[in-house]
C-alpha cells in the first residue's frame, strides 16, 4: 500500500515539475512580450548633457526611412523600469548613425550616457551595440520602439519625440 502511494506522489511531483518548467519557459526561447503603453514614462529622467547636443540635418539623398530617426527621443523606460533617452545626432546616406545614448540608474548603479555608432538596415531598423547587449530601434506611429537583447533576455521600450 505504501509503495502505491509513494508512486502516485512521485508521479504527481514529476508532472508538477514538468508543468512548472513549461510555464517557466525552460526548453525553448522566451516568448516575445507584446509592446505596452506602460513602457512610456513621460516623467523619466536620465542625464543632462554637458553641452547642447547638435542634431545634424540629413545629407542630400538620405531616404526618409532613415532621416526619420534624427532627433531627440525620450519619455520611456526599458520594461517600464530603466529610463532611457536617445538622441540620434547624425545619419549618413549609408545608414551609419551617431547617437547619444542615456540611461537612468538600473543597468548600473549610476545614470550613464555614451556617444555610440549604429547602423540603419534596409529593413528600417537602427541597430546599436551597447557592450554585450544589442539594441534595435524602429519608428512606428511617430514613436521610437526598441528591443534590447542580452543573451536570452529581452527588454522593450517606447520613446516619444522630445522638443
Amino acid at each position: 500500500m505504501k509503495e502505491r502511494t509513494w508512486r502516485r506522489r512521485a508521479a504527481w511531483a514529476t508532472g508538477a515539475l514538468l508543468a512548472a518548467l513549461g510555464v517557466a519557459g525552460c526548453g525553448g526561447p522566451a516568448p516575445v512580450k507584446p509592446v505596452e503603453t506602460s513602457l512610456i514614462r513621460p516623467d523619466c529622467y536620465t542625464v543632462d548633457p554637458y553641452a547642447k547636443l547638435r542634431i545634424a540635418k540629413p545629407p542630400e539623398g538620405v531616404p526618409d526611412k532613415m532621416a526619420m530617426f534624427l532627433g531627440a527621443w525620450g519619455g520611456g523606460a526599458w520594461d517600464g523600469a530603466v529610463c532611457h533617452d536617445l538622441y540620434v545626432l547624425k545619419v549618413e546616406k549609408s545608414g551609419a548613425a551617431v547617437v547619444f545614448d542615456a540611461h537612468g540608474p538600473g543597468y548600473s548603479s549610476d545614470a550613464t550616457a555614451f556617444t555610440r555608432r549604429g547602423q540603419i538596415g534596409d529593413d528600417g531598423r537602427l541597430r546599436v551595440k551597447k557592450g554585450p547587449a544589442q539594441v534595435e530601434y524602429w519608428v512606428e506611429n511617430g514613436q521610437l520602439h526598441g528591443v534590447r537583447r542580452l543573451g536570452t533576455r529581452e527588454a522593450r521600450i517606447i520613446l516619444t519625440p522630445r522638443t
